[in-house]
């Protein structure tokens, strides 16, 4: 009889011990899904910061004659790009641009890391620095001696959806929206 007790303390002990185990396996396995989750949402929120911020100050300097259209598809997809409408906005074609500037400011940034989509809306600002050649001024303009700017820049808002294909990320779609109100 008492070995019986013994063996059933042991069994006892044997039980606490794998237990334990058990339930620091356990804890250390969510607090490493945890962790790789939270890296990887902090990863794919930096890259498509930055993919959306790069490309849309590509698409300013492809507007303005300063950029190469090509380079657009690291950052958009070719049906986009088909059909965007600065693409074929011909306001700057005649200025001689010197410098710009474009500003991107992302106000919202929603995805998730088990998802292969992510939505982003930002607004889009520049500033040019630029003229109109002497060969292509009017008489009128010719008469004036301050030269002649470019237009201003219409500072626009966008809601751009953005997809992982093969691991990378690229945008889809970019839509006009109203302007985020004033906080």
């Amino acid at each position: 009889m008492e070995n019986t007790g013994k063996t059933s303390k042991v069994l006892e002990c044997v039980l606490r011990f794998v237990l334990c185990i058990l339930k620091w396996v356990l804890i250390v396995v969510v607090v490493s899904t945890l962790c790789t989750t939270a890296f990887t949402f902090a990863m794919d929120y930096a890259v498509i910061n930055i993919l959306v911020t790069d490309g849309l100050k590509m698409r300013v300097g492809v507007a303005l004659q300063e950029k190469n259209s090509e380079e657009l598809t690291k950052f958009f997809t070719e049906d986009y790009i088909l059909v965007d409408p600065l693409q074929y906005d011909t306001t700057y074609y005649d200025y001689t641009i010197n410098s710009y500037d474009a500003q991107v400011e992302v106000h919202s940034l929603y995805t998730r890391p088990w998802k292969e989509e992510a939505t982003a809306t930002v607004t889009c600002s520049a500033t040019i620095d630029g003229e109109l050649p002497i060969s292509l001024q009017t008489p009128e303009q010719l008469a004036n001696p301050n030269k002649i700017r470019p237009p201003e820049w219409e500072t626009k808002s966008y809601e751009m959806k953005l997809e992982k294909t093969d691991g990378n990320w690229i945008i889809t779609e970019v839509t006009e929206t109203e302007p985020p109100a004033e906080e």
